[in-house]
């Protein structure tokens, strides 16, 4: 990923470029890929907007908004554990990025902290689509454990259900400070500002989330 300028709208652009191991034609495929999640037009507060998708030589490349923000990997050392009221909001916006792009055909599949970008009043995510751009042209795409779902992993076919996984993943991390060890009931402990009468029906919630099979989530 690197950062560029676009005098024309006087604008900062971050450029993700594909340095895989691609024969030419696959390349030119992986282009085309890209180029839909472009094309979905993925108007959402909470997601970082496509721009543009091509090649540039024999790489192929995803233009995107730049987001001066702190990523949420980062921010995570300052917020966990958080009571639930304070990342609410950030989970909301999340979620409601993951349905809309969803109902444009376009999930992630790979959501990790880092693809979270987050400020005081917002948080905002990146990444929809390149796990499906990759897999579309017979590449396997990487996982990021602890947050990829279960049948990521394997390389069994998912659908929405893999971004409701990483979604609960992340909001273990922000509650407990901790990563969830793996599908199911997780350990951890919420900071002591949460009501204990709350904390059951938080991990109830949770371990559905994060559950095994896709289609108890």
């Amino acid at each position: 990923m690197f950062r560029t300028y676009e005098p024309e709208r006087d604008r900062l652009i971050a450029v993700k470029a594909f340095r895989i191991d691609l024969l030419p034609e696959q390349t030119a495929l992986l282009a085309t890929e890209l180029q839909r999640i472009v094309d979905a037009g993925l108007a959402h507060p909470a997601i970082v907007l496509p721009l543009a998708a091509g090649m540039e030589g024999h790489l192929p490349f995803l233009a995107q908004e730049y987001v001066a923000a702190e990523s949420l990997d980062i921010a995570m050392k300052h917020y966990a554990p958080a009571v639930p009221a304070r990342i609410m909001p950030f989970l909301r916006g999340i979620a409601g990025a993951l349905d809309a792009a969803a109902a444009s055909g376009i999930l992630h599949g790979a959501l990790h902290p880092r693809d979270v970008f987050v400020t005081t009043d917002d948080a905002r995510a990146t990444g929809f689509g390149i796990v499906q751009a990759i897999e579309n042209i017979g590449f396997r795409a990487p996982t990021r454990r602890p947050y990829t779902a279960p049948e990521r992993v394997s390389g069994d076919e998912w659908g929405p259900e893999a971004d409701v996984f990483s979604l609960a993943a992340i909001a273990h991390e922000l509650l407990t400070g901790r990563r969830p060890a793996g599908p199911g009931d997780q350990d951890g402990s919420f900071s002591p500002d949460v009501p204990a009468e709350h904390r059951a029906r938080i991990r109830d919630v949770l371990a559905r989330a994060l559950a095994e099979d896709p289609a108890a989530r």
